[in-house]
């Protein structure tokens, strides 16, 4: 039986993972001990000055680490967009990935 994932509220490991990073690199780079970014991985939620320092590390913002890193890149887009072109993105999504509904199983 597979182990089960911790829970985590960010996505570190994916942040790692996505830019080829590995754990000592991340401690070194943001003055943390290899202890401390293991716990990360384990679920422990970083200190706001590391989550600061770890959204430099990875190029994105705070709440990008509560994001997944395929994910964030919408939300960049969307971000400085007023109201009504966030409205208008959703709507244009939304059928995007309507899906058909006279279509079986």
């Amino acid at each position: 039986m597979a182990a089960e994932m911790p829970v985590r509220l960010h996505f570190i490991p994916e942040w790692a993972d996505k830019q080829g990073v590995k754990q000592v690199r991340i401690a070194e780079g943001v003055g943390a001990s290899q202890g401390l970014v293991s716990r990360w991985w384990d679920g422990t939620m970083p200190t706001p000055q590391y989550l600061k320092l770890l959204a430099d590390f990875f190029g994105t913002d705070v709440h990008g680490l509560f994001r997944h890193p395929d994910e964030d890149w919408i939300a960049k887009l969307l971000r400085d967009r007023s109201e009504a072109d966030r409205q208008k993105a959703i709507e244009m999504l939304k059928l995007l990935f309507k899906e058909d509904e006279g279509s079986a199983g």
